[in-house]
């Protein structure tokens, strides 16, 4: 389901760069420019397109959201096309061609007349003034750009800190535009309306284009209006409620969606499963307590606050799976299995198993609801895994408890990204396809 969906949108980003790469190599070549400035002049220009996609990607395009397989891949790809414009960035800069010493090129080409040195009308020494511009736009752009990418892998810097210099990527790729307009308009060996030129013009375009609407188009459009109705506050974790204000917005169980809260202290875009069945005329988001941001939601949050909400996002949607299921719960990554079996209704014709693992029994969020959720449906059994009482889930588990081969089974995994990693890995080696194994990374740093 979302292993084919990645390599689409995958395939279709590789074919980007790999058709500019022929265009760029096939004009250069024939252009006859030094081998130092093809290399600096190609990594600069695949710079240019990776921010370029990164920003179009930025906006969250729905529709092209199922060729990643959800936003959660398309948000990692963003992130991966980040961190390759920085390297590139840093090769074009450490590699791009030095200019001749200050009046190197005036000696070469001196003449001498009647005994005198005389240099030609026009020196052949480099205008420094006219050459810092296009230098200082550049080098602003990559510290830009490099600093808010490192901000970004730095997980120990709070989201909300994250979220607003993040924000200033759209400010970075302006000063990246004026650099290459300014290039273009020296008239450097890559001229604008040659092959390569005009492609990377139109990349750029899009990139200026998809800033723009980010910051200013998109912050109006495609909210729907929400009031706190309840906080309800659980071990380790805080369920908000919202009501509509003017409709609920229809979603699939397993999505997500960003919540905004018009108050003091939450007015940060942050993510949240939805927690709550697709049929139902309110929406709940169950988080867990990790962070300053869901600190504040649990202690300071009131009913009758305003909300809006972004979405819904995602493809995690165990409804479209295969008719056996095993589903894997780490802790708040029940969230979607809950929304899952909240929506459900009997005569579903799924065989579902779920493995919900806690720490403790007193942390398994809604278990009681769960069990009576799955003895009104028909197969569909439940087991905990209590870590402190010495419960692992891993693929031998599973398989022991199933009682036979895994291979005629759909995987549906949720939680710690390292109990998913190791539950993956372990089913690959029991023989599972990996397109039988589906998992919601929830990353978007």
């Amino acid at each position: 389901m979302r292993g084919r969906s990645i390599r689409k949108g995958v395939l279709g980003v590789a074919t980007l760069l790999v058709a500019f790469s022929a265009l760029y190599w096939s004009y250069v070549i024939g252009a006859g420019m030094p081998l130092d400035a093809q290399f600096s002049y190609y990594v600069a220009s695949c710079a240019v397109i990776c921010m370029a996609l990164g920003m179009v990607l930025a906006t969250r395009p729905r529709s092209v959201e199922t060729s990643f397989g959800g936003l959660d891949r398309m948000y990692r790809l963003h992130k991966q096309l980040g961190v390759a414009a920085m390297l590139l960035y840093v090769a074009h800069f450490v590699t791009v061609p030095g200019g001749p010493e200050p009046g190197a090129m005036a000696v070469a080409t001196a003449t001498e007349e009647g005994g005198a040195t005389v240099l030609p009308a026009e020196s052949a020494v480099p205008d420094e003034e006219e050459e810092v511009p296009v230098d200082l736009f550049g080098l602003m752009a990559m510290i830009g750009f490099s600093s808010l990418i490192i901000i970004t892998l730095n997980r120990k810097i709070p989201y909300h800190r994250w979220f607003r210099t993040h924000r200033l990527m759209g400010v970075c790729y302006s000063i990246l535009a004026i650099h290459v307009g300014l290039a273009f308009y020296d008239g450097g060996s890559i001229p604008l309306f040659s092959p390569p030129g005009t492609v990377l013009a139109l990349f750029l375009i899009a990139g200026l284009g998809a800033s723009a609407y980010r910051q200013v188009l998109r912050p109006r459009r495609g909210k729907h209006r929400f009031i706190v109705a309840a906080v309800n506050r659980l071990e380790r974790a805080t369920e908000v409620v919202l009501k509509p204000k003017d409709g609920m917005f229809p979603f699939e169980p397993g999505q997500f969606a960003f919540v905004t809260i018009d108050a003091a202290g939450f007015r940060e875009a942050h993510p949240f499963t939805i927690s709550s069945g697709a049929t139902e005329n309110e929406l709940r988001f169950t988080m867990k307590v990790l962070g300053d941001y869901t600190r504040r939601v649990r202690c300071d949050l009131v009913e009758g606050a305003e909300a809006e909400v972004e979405g819904p996002y995602g493809r995690f949607n165990p409804l479209n799976g295969s008719e056996k299921q095993v589903w894997v719960a780490g802790g708040i990554g029940i969230t979607p299995f809950l929304s899952v079996l909240r929506t459900m209704a009997p005569g579903h014709g799924k065989v579902i198993r779920l493995y919900y693992c806690v720490r403790t029994a007193a942390e398994a969020l809604f278990f009681d609801e769960l069990e009576g959720l799955a003895s009104d449906l028909s197969d569909v059994t439940i087991a905990r895994f209590d870590s402190d009482a010495g419960a692992r889930i891993d693929a031998k588990a599973i398989k022991r408890d199933l009682g036979g081969e895994l291979g005629n089974w759909s995987f549906f995994l949720c939680g710690p990204r390292p109990m998913v990693a190791a539950v993956s890995e372990g089913l690959r080696k029991q023989r599972v396809s990996a397109r039988h194994i589906h998992n919601e990374e929830f990353e978007l740093r």
